[in-house]
């Protein structure tokens, strides 16, 4: 009996300690944001989607609430993610709705920190469309030294001759701090990094990328708040619209009409 009580306390000592020291291994792959994914049956590390608004607004992961951005300056950080694709929700009373299908990697961060949320107030929108008007029309027409159109095709100056970077152009825009190129032509707006990036969605010198393909003619544009987003004008014979156009692509583009 006695030899059986030292080999069961043994075994429950050592049992302890196995125990124990597994118990420490996750809660320190825990700290380290790491979870245990049962669809891949391993441990994986966690990402993270951080949002920052030009407004406070409710933030949903999919379909569920789970904070607002009105913290720490509009932004809002969602961690602890396995990975995968997650639909994610900015809402706010009377405006407009900015929403994204985002793709989630292990250890990773997802920054969007140029979201932007705009007045479905009546009022709100007369003063939108004025701003946007004045824009796009009653500017001083912008002048560049190293961009020109010539026939529909848009070039860029060299010492050599020129660069041709695009044709069916009908307009062409850049962006104030002079880091990117937008040009449209009937239908299409696209853009060109004239510098590398240096927040997310990194894009390297000479990155170019077609923003969007309307279902309208787009008679003008310009870039409008800064160089993330851009002023468009849609309107046709009955009807005066506007569209905001995001140039971020990642998880889908949000347009939003005026």
């Amino acid at each position: 009996i006695n030899l059986m009580t030292k080999t069961n306390k043994r075994l429950l000592f050592y049992s302890a300690v196995i125990i124990f020291l597994a118990l420490s291994y996750v809660i320190s792959l825990y700290a380290q944001g790491y979870r245990y994914d049962f669809s891949e049956n391993r441990f994986v590390r966690t990402g993270s989607i951080y949002l920052k608004a030009n407004t406070d607004a409710d933030v949903f992961l999919d379909n569920k609430l789970v904070g607002r951005t009105a913290f720490l300056g509009d932004s809002y950080l969602i961690s602890n993610l396995l990975p995968g694709l997650y639909e994610v929700r900015l809402t706010k009373n009377d405006f407009s709705q900015w929403q994204k299908k985002i793709l989630v990697e292990e250890g990773l961060v997802n920054e969007f920190s140029k979201i932007l949320l705009v007045s479905k107030n009546e009022e709100e929108k007369e003063l939108l469309a004025s701003e946007i008007e004045k824009l796009l029309y009653f500017s001083e027409p912008q002048k560049s030294d190293k961009f020109f159109i010539k026939g529909k095709m848009l070039y860029k100056r060299a010492d050599s001759q020129p660069e041709k970077i695009a044709d069916g152009v009908l307009g062409f825009s850049v962006s104030d701090d002079e880091n990117k190129l937008a040009w449209w032509s009937a239908n299409e707006f696209w853009v060109l990094w004239l510098r590398d990036a240096g927040y997310q969605p990194y894009k390297k010198e000479n990155d170019r990328e077609l923003i969007t393909r309307l279902s309208t003619k787009i008679k003008t544009a310009a870039w409008f708040r800064g160089g993330d987003h851009a002023a468009v004008d849609v309107s046709d014979e009955k009807n005066k619209r506007y569209d905001i156009l995001e140039i971020d692509k990642r998880g889908g583009i949000n347009i939003i009409e005026i």
